[in-house]
């Protein structure tokens, strides 16, 4: 058994584009993920959009009852970009929804849990893409100061967990290198300048967020964390490893925690004719302005060997490094088609406490995805979801491991309270510990709910780690 420590913070996540819905939003405030709606429908399964999503926009009240009534001590959300500006070029603020996510913090709060508030999720507003190509332009980082400002001012006595991104690199890679999302382009150039913005914006964040220190307020990055695995201890296997987390990730923890980047990952920009464009004040304000602590969005673990066939794309990839390497005797979860590996967990908090001065750091996102849950329901009715239990006692459990073993690691957030919206997968793997009715939206728990309530109830957990 482990014991749940009365300070450590567990809960839910959710991302405000894939549970709110557009209710209540102009027309001017279309989002990136609109955008990708609407680029090509088909692509999105049963034709789903973000338009209603989980409608969360009028329904908040009940969901955040919902889960304080299970015991939950913290929900993690977004506050959208596009939603909370009216026009965020000239950086006027929608009043509504300035009251819309007051009234949501203030919710939370008087339910007993922490907010923990996420600054931007994949989602910035549409405008900017049509302008500036997103966070390839470097007018994109002004105005997401702007913004980060207006939030702060607006909620800075209600909240004291502030981060500036939820998984910064996911849009980037996928819509800039993978050609799976939005803008569906393969331009490294583009994506590496994105990435690099969207670092300075980190600490732009950090920046406005020391006006309020006196108020409690600390502002982190939540990084979707892929631990990165040898196939072997052969040198090339080991090199391929050291490459493959270069890119994947310390493009982002090095610069975050350290202040600066890895000086091999600038050179192979430089050679691959991908190296950002910055200046001299850029690099410093990195230097100066560091996140305050970490969120660690992690699903599954990446395996890489040296790579043994011909890297085929005509632009650069870090793959050009390495491959993928499927583990023998791997869990999996076919549905997602991602390996189970709870261990890593452990593994990165050891990390940050031996590399990376111990900063305070959380599991600010963890989940499983399944497709077809309707063929797990009980004669009660209940979706027996046996696997999400498993899946959580055994990744929490490490996270609890890593905390014993001197990592500030300081809660742990579930992924997602409600089956939501994904991109292009829609509501095929459901995700929550409450299930969804897609006609009518009403809310159901599932057994994971159930045995979590317990777990909370009793402040313990079976672990088998």
């Amino acid at each position: 058994m482990a014991g749940i420590p009365d300070d450590f913070l567990i809960g839910t996540s959710s991302s405000a584009w894939q549970i709110e819905g557009n209710g209540g939003k102009g027309a001017g405030q279309k989002s990136w993920a609109d955008l990708f709606y609407e680029t090509d429908p088909s692509l999105w399964i049963g034709g789903q959009s973000p338009d209603r999503a989980c409608d969360f926009y009028h329904r908040y009240a009940e969901d955040i009852r919902t889960m304080a009534g299970y015991g939950m001590r913290a929900f993690r959300f977004t506050i959208q970009w596009a939603r909370f500006m009216e026009d965020p070029l000239t950086g006027r603020v929608s009043q509504d929804a300035v009251a819309y996510y007051r009234d949501v913090i203030r919710a939370i709060r008087e339910s007993g849990m922490e907010p923990v508030v996420s600054l931007e999720h994949w989602d910035i507003p549409a405008v900017l893409f049509e302008k500036y190509d997103g966070w390839a332009g470097r007018e994109t980082v002004d105005l997401y100061e702007k913004y980060v400002e207006a939030v702060l001012e607006a909620f800075h006595g209600d909240v004291q967990y502030w981060f500036a991104f939820t998984e910064p690199t996911t849009p980037i890679d996928n819509g800039y290198m993978e050609k799976r999302w939005y803008p569906f382009r393969h331009d490294p150039k583009a994506a590496y300048q994105a990435h690099f913005h969207k670092m300075l914006a980190i600490s732009r964040a950090v920046r406005a967020c020391r006006k309020y220190e006196a108020c409690g307020c600390r502002m982190g990055v939540m990084l979707h964390l892929t631990p990165v695995y040898a196939r072997s201890g052969e040198a090339r296997d080991v090199q391929a490893a050291y490459l493959a987390d270069l890119f994947n990730v310390r493009l982002y923890l090095d610069p975050c925690l350290k202040g600066e980047y890895p000086p091999d990952l600038i050179r192979i920009l430089q050679e691959q004719g991908c190296m950002f464009d910055c200046t001299e004040e850029d690099m410093e304000q990195i230097r100066s302005y560091r996140i305050a602590m970490l969120g660690a969005d992690y699903y599954f673990p990446i395996r890489v060997k040296a790579r043994e066939s011909a890297y085929t794309k005509e632009a650069f990839h870090p793959e050009v490094f390495y491959e993928p390497w499927v583990m023998p005797g791997r869990l999996f979860n076919s549905d997602r088609g991602w390996e189970i590996y709870p261990q890593a967990l452990l593994d990165f908090g050891i990390r940050i406490r031996e590399d990376y001065g111990n900063i305070p750091w959380f599991v600010s996102e963890n989940g499983i995805g399944i497709a077809g849950e309707d063929r797990f329901r009980g004669k009660d009715g209940i979706i027996d979801d046996q696997y999400r239990i498993d899946f959580i006692r055994e990744h929490l459990g490490y996270a609890l491991q890593a905390r014993e073993a001197g990592s500030r690691c300081f809660g742990y957030l579930i992924w997602s309270y409600v089956d939501n919206l994904s991109p292009l997968n829609a509501f095929k793997n459901r995700y929550g510990l409450l299930e969804m009715d897609l006609e009518t939206l009403e809310r159901r728990p599932k057994r994971s709910l159930l045995w979590l309530q317990e777990a909370l109830a009793k402040k313990e957990i079976e672990t088998g780690g």
